[in-house]
């Protein structure tokens, strides 16, 4: 993995519901030279880790799926959803990491309560690194639409810098926490549209993301929700 980003079965498009049965592939929405970008679905990890090395992950999924080694390029929160690239070397995932810097991702989140700003709101509230460090994080946030009963917003966010959980982080900043988050979220909120309205993830996605490696090529992908 070469970025410090914010970490079903074939065909199936994405959705806001949550179903967390492991896939036994995963959709393809794009691949070029050396490189494939998956519909991730919620509740599947990237790559296992310590503290969970029996569960499903995507990596895993597409290593059986394709019949070879994959590399991920970046994080997806595990009850995120959306585009999750790969690499299909370790040579051609080094060719991208300085691309990183520069990538353009956009994640739509249903969040609590009514936004209250117009325009674009351009969050730049500093994180720390996995050593504590404070680093500099910036995200610019804009509302798509708004709901009265209960009362939800649905935002556009566009990372610019890619530190661990920022667009979670960042729309929690400004008082308006992702629906489903149990890290940065509302536990009553949470519990409420999980009972009363089947809401069994995170409502965070990613929808899009073009990243450019060191000759040029583009890698670019989309998964509208339905």
């Amino acid at each position: 993995m070469i970025a410090d980003d914010p970490g079903e079965p074939e065909g199936d498009p994405a959705s806001l519901e949550g179903d967390h049965d492991p896939p036994r592939s995963l959709a393809v929405l794009a691949e070029g030279d050396g490189w494939i970008v998956v519909a991730k679905p919620p509740g599947l990890l990237v790559h296992r880790g310590p503290l969970s090395r029996d569960a499903p992950a995507a990596l895993q999924v597409l290593r059986d799926q394709l019949g070879q080694l994959v590399y991920p390029l970046h994080r997806l929160d595990r009850q995120a959803s959306g585009c999750l690239a790969f690499a299909l070397s370790a040579e051609e995932a080094g060719r991208w990491q300085t691309g990183f810097a520069d990538a353009e991702k956009l994640y739509l989140a249903l969040v609590r309560g009514y936004f209250r700003w117009d325009g674009v709101v351009d969050v730049t509230n500093p994180m720390k690194d996995d050593q504590g460090i404070l680093k500099d994080a910036r995200s610019e946030v804009w509302c798509l639409g708004r709901g009265h009963s209960p009362r939800s917003s649905l935002l556009a966010v566009r990372p610019h810098t890619g530190r661990f959980h920022q667009v979670r982080r960042h729309v929690r900043d400004l008082g308006h926490p992702i629906l489903g988050d149990h890290n940065h979220g509302d536990t009553r909120v949470n519990r409420a549209w999980r009972e009363e309205r089947g809401l069994q993830r995170m409502a965070l996605h990613c929808l899009s993301m073009r990243l450019r490696r060191d000759d040029g090529h583009e890698l670019a992908a989309d998964l509208p929700l339905v």
